[in-house]
């Protein structure tokens, strides 16, 4: 039987956008000029590049405050503060106007005095906020125009320190009119496509589908899945203990102190004058994890040691009165709140004096028979 072949099928790749093409001829007009200078001046592409892109306009940091320009600033104010807007001064000329003037006042200023104008002006460029419309098409237009500025960054980075990577991003919700923006550098672009089996926009265009349809929510975490109840008690007590310690140490009380479960009130609350706030209302009184319930409830206190809206506070002197008052009232009202500790079994215990004679009695009587049995067998004999 003829053994039959199947001809591998073409993988067939979407076509490039307008923008994308572009793109490419711009990165071929760039690297041909890399090239050439390259060879013109006798270095090599590397270093080419890096002189091309050196430095971002993103990553500069703002200058610290100057004292003369705060200064200015601050006599350009008084003199404006009396004139009509037609007739105010502007920086540049009223500088040129008085610039001996200012430069005599400003070198006999103290550094106290210049501090000042420094301290104005870090607060004056606090205080200016950049104002952003709240819309749709003014998000929109933000988001655009600071994605075509990071594009240029990466596009310096990758040429400047010969980095690989790429971003994704995408619109948080439906408001949003934004679509994905995405950069993909040439090696990062093969692999999402060789690896991945994906074409960067495709990718792009999923995770919109998973953020926006809000999947994530349906996605239980793993670590509340893998942990033992035992670990999650473990948790539990581990914290209480180490803000216990830390506690005492900040009010210098003790080093270290283990917690009493069975007698909280007594030997924690009222001996060292701090309790632990926030504990959850359905699980009081507190007590141990362990005895708090099952995995919900020990997940819930969990929850609320870790955000700490559970934790130790010091009572003040008017408070710990009130609360021994409150304990031994409930006390007398026949409520368990000081447990008894449990009296002391007795290490030896003594023979009764009656099983004492029963056993030798027992014995004589058990001596004799076999006495008289010895005696019959002999006779017999």
């Amino acid at each position: 039987m003829a053994r039959s072949t199947t001809k591998k099928a073409q993988r067939i790749r979407p076509k490039l956008m307008t923008s994308q093409k572009a793109a490419r001829r711009e990165k071929d007009a760039y690297l041909q000029e890399v090239q050439s200078l390259s060879k013109k001046h006798g270095r090599s592409e590397r270093w080419t590049r890096r002189q091309l892109y050196l430095g971002g306009s993103a990553l500069h940091c703002r200058r610290s405050p100057n004292t003369w320009n705060g200064f200015i600033h601050q006599r350009l104010k008084d003199i404006n503060e009396d004139l009509s807007k037609g007739d105010r001064w502007k920086l540049t000329e009223f500088v040129s106007a008085h610039k001996e003037t200012l430069q005599r006042d400003y070198s006999k200023l103290t550094v106290a005095q210049k501090n000042s104008y420094a301290v104005k002006l870090i607060k004056m460029r606090a205080e200016k906020q950049c104002v952003v419309r709240d819309n749709p098409k003014g998000v929109h237009r933000d988001t655009t125009m600071s994605f075509a500025a990071m594009d240029q960054e990466w596009t310096a980075l990758c040429s400047r320190l010969g980095i690989e990577g790429f971003y994704i991003a995408v619109r948080g919700g439906i408001e949003d009119l934004s679509g994905p923006k995405l950069f993909f550098s040439e090696k990062a672009e093969k692999f999402v496509r060789a690896v991945l089996d994906l074409e960067p926009r495709r990718l792009a265009l999923k995770l919109e589908a998973f953020v926006i349809s809000g999947l994530d929510s349906n996605i239980p975490t793993t670590q509340r899945q893998t942990r033992t109840l035992n670990k999650l008690i473990s948790d539990c007590r581990t914290i209480i203990q180490d803000e216990l310690d830390d506690i005492l140490r900040d009010k210098k009380l003790a080093n270290h102190i283990k917690m009493n479960y069975n007698n909280y009130e007594r030997s924690i609350v009222e001996h060292y004058g701090i309790t632990l706030v926030g504990w959850p209302s359905d699980l009081l009184p507190i007590r141990n994890p362990s005895a708090i319930g099952g995995r919900e409830q020990v997940q819930s206190l969990l929850d609320a040691l870790k955000t700490h809206m559970c934790h130790w506070e010091q009572l003040s002197e008017g408070e710990l009165v009130a609360r021994i008052a409150s304990n031994q009232a409930c006390q007398a009202k026949g409520e368990c709140v000081y447990k008894a500790r449990k009296k002391r079994a007795a290490k030896r215990v003594e023979k009764s004096t009656a099983h004492v004679e029963s056993s030798d009695e027992e014995i004589i009587e058990k001596s004799a028979e076999f006495v008289d049995s010895d005696d019959e067998n002999s006779s017999e004999n």
